[in-house]
């Protein structure tokens, strides 16, 4: 026996998901800016350093604007033909940035490398200011995403904070090979597209981990054990459940479906088995906002064979 209601999102989550959609937004403003303004310099002084990171702020609008149309999409109900809704577009979209940084990061390292071989460049003062800013806004991003994303278990928000926060290390450690060249230009000489190399590893290691997470979300992993425990005490928490037998789980967007084993006397009627399933759901629905939507089936206590 099943039963399946669908759980309508709260206001305040709505609310919660327009902030996320709103930050992403303004984070490809920001990096819109910040791109041309580092892509300029390094262009003009051609250093590899800031063009890396200009480069890389560059393709944080693509993945900005990659996330802010997967949340879109994944607000979109569930219809006849995606009955589980469009939660998932929030994974694809992670998986989506994951893959531009990879191959942003190979670009940058094959350009870095060749200019390795190249002339040695004097770089002005001034070129540090441009990550400074860089440093100063990306911070404050990936702050705001991060709590945000947090809040609303938006996966693709918290993907995209970690991206800002590791444009704040790309943004110092090209400061700090462009310093070592002002500082010494003849010691130094070839610290900015060194630079320019370890900036393209830290956006590879990025890509990396926000791919293998996106993937375990596409392969349905089972949530955390603290949500996994919540729900398994709101069904004990029924005076007619004798046991939880199976609680399976997966995340769709900011929330999680989950596939729910009760036990219950086997004398009981189909009727009030129903009712039992119903009370269960309906509780785990109120009481675990995490939760979209739960199938309860009932089987006897004790389970046979035992």
């Amino acid at each position: 026996m099943s039963e399946s209601i669908t759980q309508i999102p709260e206001s305040g989550e709505i609310a919660g998901y327009k902030a996320g959609q709103r930050l992403a937004f303004l984070g490809i403003i920001i990096s819109a800016g910040l791109a041309f303004i580092k892509l300029a310099g390094g262009i003009f002084t051609h250093s590899t350093s800031l063009s890396a990171d200009g480069f890389e702020s560059a393709s944080d609008v693509l993945a900005s604007a990659i996330i802010w149309s997967g949340m879109a999409i994944a607000r979109r109900p569930a219809d006849q033909k995606f009955p589980y809704g469009y939660g998932r577009a929030e994974s694809l979209a992670g998986k989506t940035v994951a893959t531009i940084l990879l191959m942003s990061a190979v670009l940058l390292a094959t350009h870095s490398y060749h200019r390795l071989s190249g002339p040695v460049i004097a770089l002005p003062n001034w070129i540090l200011a441009p990550l400074a800013l860089s440093f100063i806004l990306k911070g404050w991003l990936a702050v705001q995403k991060f709590t945000t994303g947090k809040r609303i278990r938006s996966s693709a928000l918290v993907a995209d904070s970690g991206n800002d926060a590791v444009d704040m290390l790309s943004a110092a450690v090209a400061a700090g090979a462009i310093g070592l060249n002002l500082l010494d230009p003849a010691r130094f000489s070839y610290a900015d597209p060194v630079g320019g190399l370890l900036v393209s590893l830290i956006i590879f290691c990025l890509g990396i981990n926000i791919f293998w997470r996106t993937s375990e979300e596409l392969m349905d992993v089972m949530p955390n054990n603290d949500l996994v425990d919540q729900v398994r005490r709101v069904a004990n928490s029924d005076e007619a459940v004798l046991g939880v037998e199976k609680c399976f789980g997966r995340k769709s967007g900011t929330q999680f479906f989950f596939d729910l084993h009760i036990e219950v006397d086997p004398l009981m009627t189909v009727s009030d088995a129903h009712s039992v399933a119903h009370r269960v759901k309906d509780a785990i629905l109120h009481e675990c906002p995490f939760t979209r939507d739960v199938l309860v089936h009932v089987e006897p206590y004790p389970p046979s064979g035992s």
